[in-house]
């Protein structure tokens, strides 16, 4: 919690690259006190997509957490993969319903980054693929998330799809 303050100050300088203030945003959210959610709060309108989406997603994720349906401890359903995940993955086992909420970009970010989730740990070759396919989608902040739960499986699949998103000069930096 010592390290809101230092977090917040990233947040708030325009200077730094959207995805370093992302970074920033998601420590906030997995840090998860008063302090970071009104923090989180003040940047859901920011001019940077990255920022204001993952705020979103770790205000959703809290709330989601907080409700008493909701009790099981998020870090341990990532503990697959020694990671604290931005939200917690879909309870659905169908890789085909995981997918199409993965590809609805009409769908809450949060719920899109729970399939993601869901997938990874699935980690089968359809859910591989349906990963690989969202490397696709539109949102940026979505994509670069999508990249590092590839990174995470070291699919070998999941190569030229990497490779291909890296080589269009029409990404983000």
């Amino acid at each position: 919690e010592e390290s809101v303050p230092i977090l917040t100050k990233v947040i708030q300088d325009v200077s730094q690259e959207p995805i370093v203030r992302h970074e920033a945003a998601e420590a906030l959210g997995a840090i998860g006190s008063l302090e970071a959610v009104e923090a989180l709060k003040c940047y859901l309108n920011d001019s940077a997509s990255e920022v204001s989406d993952t705020c979103e997603i770790a205000l959703d994720c809290l709330k989601w957490t907080s409700d008493s349906g909701n009790k099981i401890n998020v870090e341990s359903a990532s503990n697959l993969f020694n990671s604290v995940d931005p939200a917690p993955p879909a309870n659905c086992s169908d890789v085909n319903t995981l997918r199409n909420i993965l590809l609805d970009e009409n769908e809450k970010l949060f719920e899109r980054y729970r399939a993601m989730f869901a997938l990874r740990n699935i980690h089968s070759k359809d859910a591989v693929l349906a990963l690989c396919t969202a490397l696709n989608c539109n949102n940026p902040l979505f994509k670069h998330e999508v990249a590092f739960v590839l990174g995470q499986l070291k699919d070998d699949s999941s190569i030229p799809y990497l490779q291909h998103s890296l080589e269009n000069e029409n990404e983000h930096e």
